[in-house]
């Protein structure tokens, strides 16, 4: 291989891994926002008196933070 190949591989390899965290910046802060939304859901449920739905939105919540750790923690596989 040339140098120029090289290069242009390494220059590929850095554009993935820049696209791979942007996308996971993205799907984190959607991941938070949807969080937001849940716990909001959540108190007014519970303040208009529908306590029976709070379990169910805070066990999404839970699901919410699982996928938010899964993301986080999750590695870069070589192509």
């Amino acid at each position: 291989m040339t140098v120029q190949h090289m290069e242009a591989r390494e220059q590929r390899r850095k554009r993935q891994v820049t696209a791979g965290l942007n996308l996971r910046i993205v799907a984190l802060a959607a991941i938070i926002v949807v969080q937001l939304w849940g716990l909001v859901a959540a108190l007014q449920a519970s303040l208009a008196g529908r306590g029976a739905e709070v379990p169910w939105i805070l066990g999404f919540e839970l699901l919410a933070v699982a996928a938010a750790l899964m993301i986080a923690r999750g590695e870069f596989s070589e192509p």
